[in-house]
């Protein structure tokens, strides 16, 4: 065999055993990446299924500016709140009912407007039954831009409370805009409530959770007091999103006119942000 011969015979003999490494080291380091990736998978499986679902979505009770302990609490879970054509069934507490949750929206010659309406029949064993009709209209207008501006009116939103000849009218006051803001403002906004005895209760929206300084843009929750004196409120309570009344409210008419007061406003702040 000549020389030239069996180096080419050797080069190439190279050459194979050269691929097959590569070839064992591509697929041994292939195999290691899958089980690599499989022990992380199997990782948070496990994790996942021991620890609860508050270990990865945390939530932060609301910064109600006043101490609520041993108020009564009636969580509102049980309401979906969403736009809807039928009527739903409502359990809270000792109240049932109904509810219908409905929105509709137009637009003309760059001019839009958004309606929502809500209608509640509460029943109690003590006060009775009470209709509650809310609507609200957010009306905007469209430059040649495309860019769309809200156009302010008197009141963002009402609440018609009645049972009988008594009426309870409850008035979201639209919050106002700063000049100039750099990110979405903090809608500060002002709650009027009329009871049936000519009684007016205030209300104002809150921006911050607990352990915070930080203002949310849209409302957290409201509080609802009597001058300087907190009656309820609503928002998130012990990681629960709640009506709050106060312990010195509790077993009197002002309670219930505080329920009713809280469940609206709980419909006004979901349609407020999906509207």
């Amino acid at each position: 065999m000549r020389l030239e011969d069996f180096l080419n015979i050797h080069l190439a003999s190279l050459i194979v055993n050269d691929a097959i490494y590569r070839l064992v080291i591509t697929d041994f380091w292939s195999l290691t990446m899958i089980k690599t990736h499989l022990t992380n998978i199997l990782f948070w499986v496990s994790l996942t299924a021991t620890l609860p679902a508050t270990a990865f979505f945390k939530v932060s009770d609301t910064d109600f500016e006043e101490d609520f302990l041993g108020a009564t609490t009636y969580p509102t879970k049980s309401l979906l709140m969403k736009f809807n054509y039928k009527t739903q069934d409502l359990n809270i507490g000792p109240y049932t009912g109904t509810w219908k949750n409905r929105k509709s929206s137009s637009s003309f010659m760059g001019f839009g407007k958004s309606k929502t309406s809500t209608d509640i029949t509460l029943v109690h064993d003590t006060y009775g039954t009470w209709t509650i009709f809310c609507s609200g209209i957010k009306k905007e207008i469209t430059n040649q831009y495309g860019m769309t501006f809200e156009r302010q009116g008197a009141i963002d939103y009402q609440c018609v409370m009645q049972s009988g000849e008594q009426t309870a009218v409850l008035v979201v006051l639209p919050f106002k805009k700063p000049k100039f803001s750099m990110g979405p403002p903090v809608e500060n906004r002002k709650v009027i409530i009329t009871l049936p005895d000519g009684r007016e209760l205030q209300g104002s929206s809150l921006h911050r959770v607990v352990g915070s300084k930080r203002e949310n843009p849209k409302p957290l929750g409201y509080k609802i007091s009597d001058g300087a004196e907190a009656l309820g409120a609503i928002g998130w309570f012990e990681k629960k999103k709640v009506i709050l009344v106060d312990p010195d409210v509790a077993n009197t008419p002002d309670e219930h006119f505080i329920f009713m007061s809280g469940l609206s406003l709980s419909f006004f702040s979901k349609n407020d942000k999906e509207s």
